[in-house]
């Protein structure tokens, strides 16, 4: 029989009423509150980083590959497409343009993207998520007009719909010179997406690679490689073959290189955060000393028999280090698992939403909370050697007591 866990249960859990009762319940509490918080604080960082990952990996690919002009087309294809890790290429090229349309005459800024069918879909995986996107673009182009597909937020800004038609200007050679006015393409919308990131959905236009080839302004970025990774985590290899094959002029690029600086804030800012809310889980372990103490003070009769019958003062300090550990680490328990739900209710339910301007800044339209199994183990073991430190003074106090004093205590 463990002796010291069987005390510190019954001091614990015995009948407890009034001003020791209350103490111990606001020290559950509070370390519950304080681990909860920490939970849903490092849920909600964890949640944006890959949330952001996520969506930045699924506009482009994890490689991109900007060659010197000039390569065969299709053997350059052939050659990125042998190199290690690449399950698939496409060619792609950026744009700016401006949309016009009824609701929007003075036009909307957006940034024109070349789509190649069917390779592309497979490298930007939010638009080839889009349910029969190739079939409706395909389809449009049957009829003689020329398709495009837009981000939610941008096609509302335009009025436009899927089977509307807008209006693309973008500029030439001849405008630069002041000799010809911008050039003006019909548009039919081929359909609408919506990704939940921000950056596609309020200005990206897409549109069929030998469309854009046609209608390309001054200074498209065009020619530009995207490659597809079996495993993403292993893409320096990818980079290192891409740029012996293309040369050393060729730019050669993975979503490391591409987001390293916003990633490394992120990593220092959760940290931080984690450090800062750390302090709050401390405050709140500070609590089981009071409410060791009053029990102490409650129990300063019982300490003085258990010495007079020959119970050495280790076991007496053990037995309220137990009690410390068995209150504070209910508290943990109670916080952790609260946190997680609140993380999961907030992210079935889609809570934290921001409107168009802040999703602008934060590039998410939603917030996801999804805390990671790494962090809820630290939370958990920082927090118990918390309350572990925090029952250290009065665990010590209670083995010091004298037992004639014990037993004379009212």
């Amino acid at each position: 029989m463990n002796v010291p866990a069987f005390l510190a249960k019954r001091f614990l859990f015995g009948s407890r009423r009034g001003l020791p009762k209350t103490v111990s319940l606001l020290a559950l509490f509070g370390v519950a509150l304080g681990a909860a918080s920490l939970v849903v604080a490092m849920g909600l960082m964890s949640g944006y980083r890959h949330e952001l990952a996520e969506k930045l990996a699924g506009t482009s690919a994890e490689v991109v590959a900007m060659p010197q002009p000039g390569a065969n087309v299709e053997e350059q294809r052939a050659q990125l497409r042998a190199l290690p890790n690449v399950t698939a290429v496409a060619r792609t090229a950026f744009a700016p343009a401006l949309l016009l349309s009824s609701r929007a005459p003075d036009g909307v800024d957006a940034l024109v993207k070349a789509l190649e069918l069917p390779d592309g879909l497979a490298t930007t995986r939010l638009l080839g998520a889009v349910p029969g996107l190739a079939k409706s673009f395909a389809d449009v182009e049957a009829k003689g007009e020329t398709p495009v597909l837009l981000g939610a937020g941008l096609a509302k800004r335009l009025g436009a719909s899927a089977g509307g038609a807008i209006v693309l200007e973008t500029s030439s050679a001849a405008l630069a010179a002041g000799l010809a006015v911008p050039a003006r393409t019909p548009l039919a919308v081929a359909a609408v997406v919506e990704t939940g990131f921000s950056e596609v959905d309020d200005g990206w236009a897409v549109v069929p690679l030998a469309v854009f080839e046609r209608l390309a302004p001054p200074g498209a970025r065009q020619g530009v490689w995207e490659m597809k990774l079996v495993r993403p985590s292993a893409s320096g290899e990818t980079v290192a073959a891409a740029r012996k094959l293309l040369g050393e002029n060729a730019t050669v690029l993975d979503w490391k290189i591409l987001n390293r600086d916003l990633f490394e804030a992120l990593a220092v800012q959760q940290t931080l955060l984690f450090v800062v809310l750390t302090l709050i889980v401390a405050v709140a372990a500070g609590t089981v000393v009071s409410s060791l103490v009053v029990l102490l003070a409650e129990k300063t009769r019982e300490v003085g028999v258990l010495a007079a019958l020959g119970a050495p003062p280790a076991l007496v300090a053990r037995t309220f280090r137990l009690s410390g550990m068995l209150l504070g680490g209910t508290g943990l328990a109670l916080g952790v698992s609260f946190g997680i739900l609140v993380c999961f209710l907030l992210t079935v339910f889609r809570a934290v939403r921001f409107p168009p301007e802040i999703a602008k800044v934060y590039y998410l339209s939603w917030m996801p909370f999804r805390p990671e199994p790494l962090h809820v183990f630290g939370i958990l073991a920082i927090g118990f050697l918390l309350v572990l430190g925090a029952s250290a003074l009065p665990a010590r106090r209670a083995a010091r007591m004298n037992p004639a004093d014990a037993l004379r205590y009212e």
